[in-house]
């Protein structure tokens, strides 16, 4: 095995995402501040971890990435909102999330044998694959959602409470995203960049000709669409990456 293993990152990973996306309501984001809440978070996150690594004698691992976890939640919750604001803590907590997991992975665990998951005696590469596809379904989708919804907030001079208000079906804006993200995964992933350039024009005609004659409510709808994209092809090409 390499010194840095992708047999822990890729479950670790994937771990981090369904414990912190999936897993997580927004009523347990916003509550995580109560003991019980960050503990229950805590355990889905060790279980996460200890399932999808596969060595269930072995619980050193999941048990130092539930300790730093917990930490970095602690001081993400005593420093925001009132001396972090809330995109730069949210892209703080996921970078140290990451990095943990990063560290992690290039101690050499299964060099040493103290790693050993069972998978890596039947199909390692099929079973890191699904690892890498649910992930990144999690990120082009919730993880990405998140991020906009922190940073439009922080990118528009306006107000958007008092842009026009939405007519539409409910949170079928939300909906859109995840589809559009989703669409573009696999343009990326199979060539078709075509395709995405087709779905970047559609998607924008269709909504400019909503907001046309309010400056604010365009360019709110602008960087929105854009973000979405950038993050949509951003994680495409490193889901492709961890693929190959």
């Amino acid at each position: 095995m390499p010194s840095f293993d992708l047999a822990l990152f890729v479950p670790l990973l994937a771990a981090h995402l369904l414990s912190d996306f999936a897993f997580q309501t927004d009523v347990m984001a916003r509550q995580k501040g109560r003991p019980k809440t960050l503990f229950l978070h805590l355990v889905i996150t060790g279980l996460c971890a200890y399932l999808l690594l596969g060595d269930f004698s072995q619980w050193k691992i999941p048990l130092l990435l539930v300790a730093s976890h917990g930490l970095i939640d602690l001081l993400k919750i005593r420093l925001s909102p009132k001396l972090i604001p809330e995109l730069p803590a949210f892209l703080a907590d996921q970078a140290a999330h990451l990095a943990v997991i990063f560290t992690l992975s290039a101690i050499g665990w299964s060099r040493v044998g103290i790693f050993q998951p069972w998978w890596l005696d039947h199909n390692p590469a099929t079973y890191l694959q699904t690892l890498v596809f649910l992930s990144a379904l999690i990120a082009n989708t919730l993880l990405a959602g998140h991020l906009i919804a922190k940073a439009l907030p922080s990118m528009l001079s306006s107000d958007p409470s008092e842009l026009q208000a939405d007519t539409g079906l409910q949170k079928a804006g939300r909906y859109i995203g995840h589809l559009e993200r989703l669409l573009l995964l696999i343009f990326v992933y199979s060539g078709q960049l075509s395709a995405a350039g087709f779905l970047i024009a559609a998607k924008s005609i269709l909504r400019f000709q909503k907001a046309q004659e309010n400056r604010s409510e365009t360019e709110y709808i602008l960087v929105g669409t854009l973000l979405s994209f950038t993050l949509g092809i951003a994680f495409a090409y490193a889901t492709k990456l961890l693929l190959s």
